[in-house]
């Protein structure tokens, strides 16, 4: 039997664990590594900070004000989010499953200034590609079955991992390689699909919540 501490960092660890599968951060890697080829280490590390903060406020504003607009102003009930939110994530996975993205070209953004290249990517390496609507619904969804503590708790945790994955993306791509990264982020949408039926099935009432 677990103990009290315990059960609590177990529940945190597995929110952590479907929240990176959900932002899927190794599938955007090679898109930021292509973004920030030949760029000085203090600018790539800069723009990082930058991605990674903006999606981080992005992720605790709609996860304590999402619930509220999504009751009172849109009267949308904890399954009938579950059901989209399972819907998007099921669809999201199967097609960056089967129809894999090639990894944009980026080598406009080399010859920008640290300012410009900072404003210019901040949209859409935060939003939609590291967080987007399948993890916003997934994390109120969380929070309402897992409990605010666990879920803000797993939230930062899930953030210090991609803080250490992107600082080290040179070095992750020498040693790994792209096709490794490739391989890792496919079998991440094989949980992603999972976890959106699992969510469809409980706001249909067919499976229990736990």
């Amino acid at each position: 039997m677990f103990t009290n501490i315990e059960s609590a960092i177990y529940a945190v660890f597995l929110a952590a664990i479907a929240i990176i599968a959900v932002m899927n951060p190794f599938g955007n890697l090679p898109q930021f590594i292509s973004m920030t080829d030949g760029m000085p280490v203090k600018t790539r590390q800069h723009l990082f900070r930058n991605i990674i903060i903006t999606a981080f406020v992005i992720v605790m504003i709609f996860l304590f004000a999402g619930p509220v607009v999504m009751e009172y102003m849109f009267r949308i009930s904890l399954n009938e989010l579950r059901i989209a939110g399972g819907i998007i994530l099921v669809v999201m996975g199967i097609k960056n499953l089967l129809f894999p993205g090639t990894v944009k070209d980026f080598s406009q953004y080399q010859d920008m200034s640290e300012e410009e290249l900072i404003r210019r990517s901040i949209i859409p390496m935060a939003f939609p590609m590291l967080i987007g609507p399948g993890t916003l619904s997934t994390l109120v969804v969380m929070a309402a079955e897992g409990g605010m503590k666990n879920t803000v708790a797993g939230i930062f945790a899930a953030f210090l991992f991609m803080s250490v994955l992107f600082y080290f993306t040179s070095f992750l791509e020498r040693v790994l390689g792209k096709l490794v990264l490739f391989v890792t982020a496919r079998i991440m949408q094989v949980f992603i699909v999972a976890m959106g039926v699992k969510m469809m099935l409980i706001g249909l009432g067919i499976s229990p919540a736990h």
